[in-house]
């Protein structure tokens, strides 16, 4: 991506200067997620015995049920770890729908017309195509990691649901249960399709490296939010230029006070 053409020392101070992008609940939320998905992707893969569906090796299978102590015991492990996963994330959105996941749906998720240019133009460019075209400014997330958010969305949606289902077997109806399965592996198929993407963009494509270690620090450089997320990097300009004058303010106000009160003021 082609950077504006700025003097040095404000490439300096830019890249020397941090903002916060990710508060600390939204860590502790995804690195959670990740913890998550390490144990049950696997431990879900090597349950299915299928050998025409190929999804792991037998010997990955035959690993887990002896680490398990047999199948039974790693089902339990499964569904256990994903009842957990399910309790904390309604929590999370129950306790704060309202106050943030509102807020932030309406704000940073919803898709906008440079949105919808950037996903004209990016995946071209990354084929070597357009290279000529600027990209439209993009907010806090890009049009990219937007659709990406809709995919872990939905598919979380897809899995918890059908999750449920399967678990608690005795109480549902046997087509209902018919229909969880495929639902379930469904949706972990569209969030790990996602993931790879994800992964890919954030820890390897080297345009986006700060992205993913903003998520041990929360915070990016000025630089990097202002050639990736233009609109979002003025917003947070305004916002500082608005709590200097803020402060200025009241700072002339309360030095005015202290003058009108001091000793042989007129």
């Amino acid at each position: 991506m082609s950077h504006p053409i700025l003097p040095l020392a404000e490439r300096r101070r830019l890249r020397e200067k941090q903002i916060k992008k990710h508060q600390l609940a939204n860590l502790l939320t995804h690195w959670f997620n990740v913890a998550m998905w390490l144990m049950l992707l696997p431990t879900g893969i090597a349950i299915i015995s299928s050998p025409r569906l190929a999804l792991s090796p037998a010997i990955m299978q035959e690993m887990f049920r002896n680490l398990f102590g047999g199948t039974a015991n790693l089902i339990r492990f499964h569904y256990s770890v994903g009842l957990f996963w399910i309790f904390v994330l309604a929590f999370n959105v129950l306790i704060g729908f309202r106050k943030y996941f509102i807020p932030f749906s309406r704000e940073r998720l919803l898709l906008t017309r440079d949105d919808i240019d950037w996903l004209k133009i990016k995946p071209m460019q990354m084929l070597g195509l357009m290279k000529d075209k600027p990209l439209p400014p993009q907010d806090a997330y890009n049009a990219g990691q937007k659709l990406y958010m809709y995919a872990v969305i939905l598919g979380t949606l897809g899995i918890m649901v059908s999750g449920v289902v399967m678990t608690f077997h005795t109480v549902f109806p046997p087509a209902l249960i018919q229909w969880a399965q495929p639902v379930h592996w469904v949706s972990v198929g569209a969030v790990v399709a996602g993931l790879i993407i994800h992964v890919y963009m954030g820890a390897v494509f080297p345009e986006e490296k700060e992205a993913f270690f903003s998520m041990f620090s929360g915070k990016v450089s000025a630089w990097y939010a202002r050639a990736h997320h233009e609109k979002w990097y003025w917003e947070k300009v305004r916002e500082e230029l608005e709590w200097e004058e803020k402060v200025t303010v009241e700072v002339e106000a309360e030095a005015r006070a202290h003058e009108a009160a001091a000793p042989g003021a007129d």
